[in-house]
């Protein structure tokens, strides 16, 4: 410190403030108080000059100098608290956060991933339930007991199909029994025609319920491949030979191309059952005195492709996201083609259990272009 009185004459003296109180101890002996923060011996000083007044009312210019060291010793220390406690803190707080809302949220995430898992073919399956009898596992059990009752329903449902087709089978067969047989022994050719449009009705029928066998047996998971070396170019001749007669009735042309042998582990009546009806379809949807082409090739070293290419009336592109859906027809052909819409909802069953690909593009008044791709061991 240092008191200079109101002549300059230096009452406290102080060397290492004479630097510095040069001017201002004359504000301060006039009552302006100053601060001012001064370099000394390596350290900063904050200074303080202000009046100082005795009881005989003499002013004098007290000035006063603090080390700032502890300050900033201070200071310092805040600034590592703001730049590396607190976001240190911040990041174990967040850290923390996550794994006791991961830990916290384990059960419901274990329980959306069942869920995720659950299709019409595997209604077995239940949610895994906490261990916590907390709202979550209440519904946990509630989900659980909802998909308890669809999997009864769809059982129940499959069951009804199956039996139904079990039971119209044996009846249908001895109509077609009964009416191949007045056919034959009928001379009235009006009651020939009428027997054979009861005959035709009855192989529709047939066909459905057949098909809605199969299905039945898809959905139930019943209905296993028989797994066995196929060569591929044998069994499509054999479809093609099988459609021959078919594809003559309309005047149309069977053309097969192959580019080498192919063979195959597949089911050989499951895959004979996928190309029959794709040719069928072909055939159906043609016009007479045209001509569909049937090519094998590989697509690559694993990869068959079987192409079924027609020209006849084609599909509508709004259509061709639906066809493979069960009962569904296109509008334009309900009434000029017979048919039950399961034909191509069971062929990519049966291609999709072989591990393969069905791909349709077509165009209206063009033709279609089927593509089945099945894998080469």
């Amino acid at each position: 410190m240092q008191l200079i009185d109101n002549t300059g004459k230096e009452i406290i003296p102080n060397p290492l403030l004479d630097d510095h109180s040069s001017g201002n101890w004359q504000l301060a002996a006039k009552g302006i108080s100053q601060y001012k923060t001064i370099y000394l011996n390596g350290r900063n000083y904050r200074c303080l000059w202000s009046t100082a007044e005795t009881k005989e009312d003499t002013s004098y210019a007290l000035m006063v100098a603090s080390s700032m060291e502890e300050i900033h010793s201070d200071l310092q220390g805040l600034l590592f608290i703001f730049f590396a406690v607190i976001p240190l803190a911040l990041i174990i707080t967040g850290l923390t956060a996550y794994f006791i809302s991961r830990a916290a949220f384990r059960s419901v995430t274990r329980m959306a991933e069942t869920a995720q898992e659950i299709t019409a073919s595997s209604l077995n399956k239940r949610l895994q339930l906490p261990k916590a009898h907390d709202e979550v596992r209440m519904l946990g059990e509630t989900l659980n007991d909802m998909i308890k009752r669809i999997d009864s329903a769809f059982k129940a449902q499959q069951q009804f199909i199956a039996d139904a087709s079990h039971e119209i089978r044996t009846p249908l067969t001895i109509i077609q029994s009964e009416l191949e047989l007045a056919e034959r022994n009928s001379t009235d050719t009006l009651i020939t025609e009428n027997i054979k449009i009861a005959l035709s009705e009855v192989d529709s029928m047939s066909s459905l319920t057949n098909s809605l066998l199969t299905l039945s047996k898809l959905d139930s998971m019943q209905m296993r491949l028989d797994r066995q070396p196929v060569r591929l170019d044998e069994l499509l001749a054999d479809c093609i030979q099988s459609m021959s007669a078919t594809a003559a009735k309309e005047n149309i042309q069977l053309f097969f191309h192959i580019s080498e042998a192919i063979e195959i582990l597949a089911d050989r009546e499951k895959l004979k059952s996928i190309f029959v009806n794709l040719i069928d379809n072909a055939i159906k949807y043609s016009h007479t005195n045209s001509a569909i082409s049937i090519k094998m090739e590989k697509a690559n070293d694993d990869l068959a492709a079987i192409l079924i290419k027609d020209h006849g009336i084609g599909i509508a592109a709004e259509e061709l996201a639906n066809i493979f859906k069960r009962f569904y027809r296109c509008r334009e052909v309900r009434a000029r083609v017979r048919g039950n819409g399961l034909g191509l909802a069971i062929a990519q069953e049966f291609v999709a259990m072989h591990k393969g690909k069905i791909l349709i593009t077509s165009e209206p008044g063009k033709g279609t272009l089927i593509t089945v791709q099945l894998p080469i061991p």
